[in-house]
């Protein structure tokens, strides 16, 4: 008989698993059915640890919940979750002390379903009809990232993010949302529920202001990789990436994920953005000019970690017709930790033709791409990551590196990848671009999600007051 899978165990709503399986079957992305499993999960763990029944659940509890999770307290009980259940569902490879990470951290996806331990008690038990759901690796893959990464003791991925003080107002209202679209299922599935969910109602928050650099800094922002970074394959390359970012206004995560095959002479790019919803977001002539670039250095690594003959016949002959350097092709850094591109010119090489990117077009009509290492568009040059197949670079490098150039530059106002997204579409209103055009490229499903990126800079207000203030 198999190991009972113990994430039965951790807290959860009555049919939370239900809940979650209707969003995947309703189209809703993995990463959003996590967002709101983890803000379920913890409001079960505030329940579980304050003895409240979820049928017994009032109006005073939710308000209760607010100061719970503003005082830092479910952090605490969460490493409790981890302690009790979780550490004996997933043992860490690296000592005690590491944070658990979900799956890719062992969990077992054929480990054998039980029904959860009757000793947690009614506030946390599923339907009887919706234990067989449990054999379902989605729901144990949704549960292992849940609670393997939340917490503080433990220091869990991205424990950088997180505060010993307790949730902002904006974090408590997401919850707070996640609670209420949770009980609006129950009602739509003629299941009963403790209060109606209009009673579950929002914390104010303070209205910021958000600023975007002026037009000259976010320009000295993006081309700074050439000035600070000693390695020029990285100054190369996220050169590029900043370039593209202001360029279509992409999410980071939209410009991380990009792959060889969606690229294209004429820049027009479809790309997946949140609720894995497509849009096109289409290059400028300059970003374009700076991708070419990118893609001869790109191209040289494209086989790395590779034996000679593994590669295609001819592959050498390809880089010698490009005028592409192929000594110490097969390693992504010298015994030395130089870089192996030599005499890169970085400034200006084939602007007009495009040449690499029509390459890499042709590769994707021939199914060429498909024997390079990785399909990804930005990988490594260093480190161990640089020499796994499937490379790809992570989002956590790059924001480190924006907010270093950012700081070298003596930029005063924050400024992040996300930035580089709201200057977009603030500069491109400047330049009189509609805000419905702008809706479109930034994927947005609300016209007022957009107003809210489109501020004019305050050199565009104070220009205006100079203009037309009637008391001059």
């Amino acid at each position: 008989m198999k190991k009972p899978y113990l994430l039965d165990n951790v807290p959860k709503l009555p049919d939370q698993n239900m809940y979650l399986l209707n969003l995947q079957n309703n189209g809703y992305s993995f990463k959003t059915i996590i967002s709101y499993a983890r803000d379920l999960s913890i409001f079960s763990v505030y329940l579980y640890f304050n003895n409240i029944k979820f049928s017994k659940l009032s109006k005073l509890d939710v308000s209760n919940y607010k100061g719970y999770l503003t005082s830092g307290n479910h952090l605490k009980d969460l490493d409790k979750i981890r302690a009790k259940w979780i550490e004996k569902t997933l043992p860490t490879t690296k000592g005690k002390d590491e944070a658990l990470r979900g799956p890719e951290r062992g969990l077992k996806k054929d480990g054998a379903m039980v029904t959860p331990n009757k000793d947690i008690g009614n506030t946390v038990q599923d339907s009887n009809h919706v234990t067989d759901i449990y054999k379902d690796d989605f729901l144990s893959e949704v549960y292992g990232k849940v609670y393997g990464s939340l917490g503080i003791l433990k220091k869990p991925l991205n424990s950088r993010a997180r505060s010993q003080n307790g949730l902002s107002a904006r974090s408590i209202n997401r919850m707070l949302s996640a609670l209420r679209s949770y009980l609006k299922f129950r009602i739509e599935f003629d299941l009963d529920i403790p209060i109606p969910p209009d009673c579950i109602k929002m914390i104010k928050t303070k209205k910021k202001v958000k600023k975007v650099a002026s037009f000259e800094d976010l320009v000295k922002l993006i081309e700074s990789p050439i000035e600070f970074e000693k390695d020029e394959r990285i100054a190369l390359r996220n050169r590029c990436m900043l370039e593209m970012l202001f360029a279509t206004g992409m999410r980071i995560s939209e410009l991380i994920g990009l792959n060889l095959d969606q690229l294209n002479v004429q820049g027009k790019l479809y790309i997946k953005g949140k609720g894995n919803k497509e849009r096109a977001v289409f290059m400028t002539s300059r970003s374009l000019g700076w991708l070419n670039k990118y893609l001869k250095l790109r191209l040289e690594y494209a086989f790395t970690e590779k034996r000679k003959d593994e590669q295609p016949v001819s592959f050498d002959k390809l880089f010698s017709d490009l005028g592409i350097t192929t000594e110490g092709v097969k390693q992504r850094e010298t015994n030395d930790g130089k870089p192996i591109s030599k005499g890169l010119n970085l400034e200006v090489f084939d602007s007009e033709n495009r040449k690499y990117i029509k390459l890499i077009e042709d590769y994707r009509k021939s199914d060429f791409l498909k024997k390079f290492d990785s399909p990804a568009l930005f990988i490594p040059f260093v480190g161990i990551s640089s020499k796994k197949e499937d490379c790809r670079l992570s989002t956590n490098y790059f924001q480190e590196k924006i907010a270093d150039y950012r700081k070298r530059i003596g930029i005063q106002i924050p400024t992040s990848a996300h930035s580089l997204r709201h200057g977009f579409a603030t500069y491109m209103a400047e330049q009189g671009a509609s805000a419905i055009a702008l809706q479109v490229l930034l994927g947005h499903e609300s016209l007022d999600t957009t107003t809210k990126y489109v501020h004019a800079s305050e050199k565009f207000a104070e220009e205006a007051v100079r203009k037309n203030h009637p008391l001059k």
